[in-house]
């Protein structure tokens, strides 16, 4: 148990999410409160939109 094994290139579970435009603007689906959206960086493996109150990420697969 004392040996730990990190990937040298983290997995990206979903590498085709569709990013919105910039001042693109949404609100949680969950509360209701205004997502705010990630900058769409070559090393972040999330999802767009980000939901602080709520602690959750969101792609556009979830509006539709």
């Amino acid at each position: 148990m004392d040996e730990h094994h990190k990937l040298d290139n983290p997995i990206k579970f979903n590498p085709d999410y569709v990013w919105p435009e910039d001042g693109t603007e949404r609100e949680c689906p969950r509360c209701e409160a205004s997502l705010q959206l990630n900058e769409d960086r070559k090393d972040y493996y999330g999802k767009p939109w980000w939901c602080g109150p709520c602690q959750w990420q969101f792609s556009e697969d979830d509006f539709s």
